[in-house]
């Protein structure tokens, strides 16, 4: 009886053990499959914003302004002053783009001022984009001559 009780103990310990052992692995390919995940998702953002950036760039040596509009129609109105105010205080926690000023008429937001690099016009231009209530956006912010 000593011994079927010590065997099954053993046996006991051992499926345990392997279940553990499966289950890290498993555990371990889980994140391994987030982080690919996560990576690619960086690299698509990252490749957008260059793209982005690389039309501001070409735009704005040909016009000297950025004219973008959203696709999107919001539901309820905002203010121009609310408009304003929100997409003020997102650039003043952008490094790079606090010197940008913000004008708001319906819904139209142009942004103007100087910056060191064609990407912080690229910023400025998505966050104005990406708020609610803009309809259109355009951009006469300068590189500056000092970089």
């Amino acid at each position: 009886m000593k011994k079927f009780l010590l065997i099954f103990l053993l046996g006991a310990a051992a499926g345990a053990g392997g279940c553990w052992f499966f289950q890290q692995a498993k555990t371990k390919s889980q994140l391994a499959e987030a982080k690919d995940r996560v990576m690619y998702s960086a690299w698509k953002a990252g490749k957008s914003l260059m793209e982005f950036t690389e039309e501001i760039k070409q735009e704005l040596s040909r016009s000297g302004q950025v004219v973008r509009e959203t696709a999107r129609s919001t539901g309820a109105a905002i203010s121009d002053a609310t408009l304003t105010a929100n997409l003020k205080g997102k650039l003043l926690l952008e490094p790079g783009l606090r010197g940008v000023g913000v004008e708001t008429a319906a819904g139209v937001v142009t942004l103007a001022g100087e910056v060191a690099t064609h990407e912080h016009i690229a910023r400025a231009m998505k966050l104005a984009l990406e708020s609610e209530g803009v309809t259109k956006v355009v951009s006469k912010i300068q590189l500056s001559a000092v970089k």
